[in-house]
């Protein structure tokens, strides 16, 4: 704990004020942001020379306050805030977050020409074992996976093996192969993460996931892209708004 600034006992500012400021620096430092343990309260208090009770009560401030977590025989932690998307309006994953003033990318992108299964071939209505153009994404904040994408484009809209998808998706597809995507069916349910999955996001197999299938049309309701995406459960919830009709 050598890092971790020491307090001022001879400072007209309560020890209590001064461990909950450096608390909230801590908080900020990306090993404990991303999920590492804080130093045990017997050591904290041992380094601070305080009483336990000093460092629990800023403790328990920043639990209040939604900033650590506290569990029994595990440990004081960050917090994970996680992230709403938004029902009620659909765009590219690159816009919506965006919009929230989060700035993502990618992990992993690769771009391959594959036979497709019978689920795509039925969603994208062509026959089975047809080789598609199909998009891998994992897209994170920082270097840990938190959503994991998979697109399949229609043979139609005549999408390169050789593209960089250097843009958001839907501007892409907007501005290089004149299509505009409409309207969106989708498909969103809990799933648990098969071995495959969790080795991607960085899980345990069998942790709870969400998962979405989207079918994506233009204006006259002609297929353009099947996506399945999973989002790690710990960073993602959906929303929606629904008026009621008077």
């Amino acid at each position: 704990m050598k890092d971790v600034q020491l307090l001022d006992h001879g400072s007209k500012i309560p020890l209590n004020r001064q461990v909950e400021d450096i608390l909230r620096m801590l908080i900020r430092r990306s090993d404990f942001s991303n999920g590492a343990l804080f130093p045990k309260e017997t050591d904290l208090a041992q380094y601070w020379s305080i009483s336990r009770n000093t460092l629990r009560q800023a403790i328990n401030n920043l639990v209040k306050e939604g900033l650590l977590e506290r569990k029994k025989r595990s440990g004081t932690r960050v917090t994970r805030q996680k992230i709403s998307t938004n029902l009620n309006n659909w765009m590219s994953f690159t816009h919506e977050m965006e919009s929230m003033g989060l700035s993502f990318k990618n992990l992993l992108l690769k771009v391959e020409n594959k036979p497709v299964n019978e689920e795509v071939s039925q969603n994208l209505q062509i026959q089975a074992e047809t080789e598609v153009i199909c998009l891998k994404r994992v897209r994170s904040i920082d270097e840990n996976p938190m959503v994991y994408f998979e697109s399949y484009f229609h043979p139609r809209i005549g999408v390169s093996a050789d593209e960089t998808f250097e843009k958001p998706l839907y501007e892409l597809l907007d501005e290089k192969y004149n299509v505009i995507p409409v309207y969106s069916q989708e498909e969103i349910k809990a799933t648990a993460a098969t071995k495959a999955l969790a080795e991607v996001l960085k899980i345990k197999e069998g942790e709870p996931v969400l998962e979405r299938k989207r079918r994506v049309l233009d204006a006259d309701k002609r297929l353009i892209e099947y996506n399945i995406c999973y989002y790690r459960s710990d960073w993602f919830t959906y929303s929606i708004e629904i008026k009621r009709d008077a």
